[in-house]
């Protein structure tokens, strides 16, 4: 509880209690898109605020450093408070920024960024570029992934989990998706009632995901759902017929009802795979494996990681984390030889799949974790000149970039999706005497709080 003034007793009373209402400018944006302001002293992170707003804020939450709360009036608005454009804005969970003007929204993800490397990586001198932005920040997405659910009158409906839930709210519309994944959703929707045999069936539809490829402008629907039931094959036939550019329908099977894994997907009806192109690279890929999901910005991701690289004909370059080989290959097309490293099964046969196409020779893949490889090639004498990493929102950690440190590479690239992992990654390596040099950040998820970044790291002198 934080500390307040003594009452006619001597006993401490707090400065804030929930349901407080108070009155505060906000300054600045915190990593998952609450607005900072301080009261007495007390840092309060507000829901729905935008730096410069004064506001009411409701108290929700009181800890012993810190208190929450919810923005319920702008008394007066920052200059870069718009009106968000979506109408579940507010309580959708896929959003939080929505309400603040994207230049804006791009200055507050460097400062993210920024402060998680002074606060948490100890590294307040490193030098972080202006967060590159997209010149349409809308329709971005190449994956959806709708909840499937039903109202109280037995009725199917697809929608996104509430802020901070896991209830599902019917959707109207999404703007960050692109237009094929909602001709998807809407014709779902359509179908539905006709083909699905009261409640009971309806509700064996889970979930239906869309993986859609920007530069074909062709998409792929996967329906997850609990057992097979009889509706499948009618529904992807009739949607592989009325929703045009969509080139296959798969299924899949959940395990469990709350986090949603699934079995591997298999063909309903037309193809399993897709094509995207990044600049002037192609990669297969499939609705299992992960691949950016801005293809877009992706593609300025990979020449920045390309460019940074400065691969020699003689360099050995090592892909820890490496997908479907979106780094991995265009590097390997310059390097004497390289290895991807690669836990994800699927992720790997679209990695294969992806070197034959390239029709590279000097590129081997390891599939496992990349702290259990990593000292096995240390053991094997196997000589890194170049790094990459592109690990999942957890980091790296101390163990792989210990590890990575003994094979004495020239340069290491860090490619990541959260600026408080990046933060304790760029410490771990500086303890093993690599300097971070240049900074970018990429608003690859305009519209919400997440920011990458591309750090490049080399031995100090």
């Amino acid at each position: 509880m934080l500390g307040g003034q003594q009452n006619q007793n001597g006993v401490s009373e707090p400065v804030l209690r929930v349901g407080d209402r108070i009155r505060l400018t906000l300054e600045s944006l915190a990593a998952g898109g609450e607005a900072v302001g301080r009261y007495q002293g007390i840092a309060v992170f507000a829901l729905w605020g935008c730096p410069g707003d004064e506001a009411e804020v409701e108290i929700t939450e009181v800890s012993k450093r810190f208190a929450r709360g919810i923005v319920r009036e702008v008394a007066t608005p920052s200059p870069d408070r718009i009106v968000a454009p979506c109408p579940h804005f507010g309580y959708c969970g896929g959003c939080q920024l929505q309400h603040i003007s994207y230049p804006a929204q791009l200055r507050q993800k460097r400062t993210i960024v920024r402060d998680a490397l002074a606060r948490i990586g100890g590294l307040p001198e490193v030098e972080t570029a202006d967060t590159w932005g997209m010149d349409e920040p809308w329709q971005y997405r190449n994956r959806a992934e709708y909840h499937g659910q039903l109202d109280e009158q037995g009725s199917f409906y697809l929608g996104f989990a509430r802020h901070h839930t896991h209830e599902v709210f019917p959707l109207q519309e999404c703007r960050l998706q692109h237009p094929l994944s909602e001709r998807v959703r809407r014709s779902v929707l359509d179908l539905m009632p006709r083909l699905a045999q009261g409640a009971e069936e309806r509700a064996g539809l889970l979930e239906v995901e869309t993986l859609v490829s920007f530069s074909s402008q062709h998409g792929l629907a996967t329906l997850v759902c609990d057992g097979r039931p009889g509706f499948v094959t009618p529904l992807a036939e009739r949607l592989m017929h009325e929703v045009e550019g969509l080139k296959g329908v798969l299924v899949a099977r959940a395990r469990g009802r709350l986090a949603l894994r699934r079995s591997p997907s298999e063909v309903v009806v037309g193809e399993a795979h897709l094509v995207e192109r990044l600049g002037e690279a192609r990669y297969r890929i499939s609705p299992d494996s992960f691949f950016q999901v801005n293809p877009s910005q992706a593609a300025r991701m990979v020449e920045l990681v390309r460019k940074w690289a400065e691969v020699r004909p003689r360099d050995g370059v090592l892909d820890l984390y490496s997908g479907v080989g979106t780094f991995l290959l265009p590097l390997a097309r310059i390097a004497h030889h390289a290895v991807g490293v690669e836990a994800d099964e699927a992720a790997l046969v679209e990695a294969r799949a992806n070197l034959r196409r390239w029709r590279l020779t000097n590129v081997r893949l390891y599939e496992g974790k990349a702290e259990n490889v990593l000292p096995r090639l240390a053991q094997r004498g196997w000589r890194s000149d170049v790094v990459v990493l592109d690990p999942p929102r957890k980091g790296c950690g101390p163990i792989v970039c210990a590890a990575l440190a003994k094979l004495n590479p020239r340069r290491i690239l860090l490619v990541s999706c959260h600026p408080a992992t990046l933060a304790r990654d760029l410490k771990s390596l500086a303890e093993h005497g690599y300097v971070v040099r240049r900074l970018q950040p990429i608003d690859m998820f305009p519209q919400t709080w997440h920011v990458e970044a591309i750090a490049i790291c080399e031995r100090g002198q």
